[in-house]
């Protein structure tokens, strides 16, 4: 009876040990867990680049037409003056409506006086088409007087030899001293032409 006790006893420490053990183990497995977590280095936060800021719209002034517009990636030409307009739809010397530079069939680019834009070098290509004399209006081949006024028509190389010479009228000034009737728009004291309508300019009082 007494060595059954003490075997038991003896079971008895013998297991409580081995628990002991088992859980000083698993205290030791979570330390060393929690120390590699700990040796790991900190996730570094996401750099967001900052918002790339809204270009503004550039304003620039149409070459040979002084009228100001706002700047856009396609150019657009008079077909009769062959000056290169930007964000308009009228040409602001002649009040032509405007083409695409493919279409216009000849004639490269060279550099303009203003705002860095280009206007065709020669008249080669499409026809320059027909001008008034008397309203300086610009018109497609075809038609023998002006619409407006009724005076005759005749070509674009026969009016800019013959009408009167101002040295400077169709530069840029920088003086804004005409404004559209139409539309509010303002221009430059050389341009006698709304781009966006083709109304005819007032100057400012």
């Amino acid at each position: 009876m007494l060595v059954a006790v003490v075997g038991l006893l003896v079971l008895v420490i013998f297991g409580l040990l081995g628990m002991a053990f088992v859980v000083r183990r698993r205290g030791r497995l979570v330390e060393d867990t929690t120390d590699s977590v700990r040796a790991l280095p900190a996730p570094s936060p996401s750099v967001v680049p900052p918002p790339r800021p809204r270009s503004r719209a550039q304003m620039s002034r149409a070459a040979g037409g002084g009228g100001l517009a706002v700047a856009t990636s396609s150019a657009m030409v008079c077909p009769t003056c062959r000056t290169e307009f930007h964000g308009m739809t009228y040409c602001t010397r002649d009040a032509r409506r405007l083409v695409p530079p493919e279409e216009m069939l000849g004639g490269p680019l060279r550099g303009a006086t203003a705002g860095g834009l280009g206007a065709l070098s020669s008249l080669a290509g499409k026809s320059a088409g027909l001008v008034c004399m008397a309203c300086r209006r610009a018109y497609e081949p075809g038609l023998r007087s002006c619409p407006h006024d009724g005076n005759e028509l005749v070509p674009f190389p026969v009016y800019n030899a013959t009408r009167p010479r101002r040295h400077g009228s169709t530069e840029p000034t920088g003086v804004i001293a005409r404004v559209c009737p139409v539309c509010g728009a303002k221009y430059d004291l050389s341009a006698r032409f709304c781009g966006h309508d083709a109304g005819e300019l007032v100057v400012i009082n």
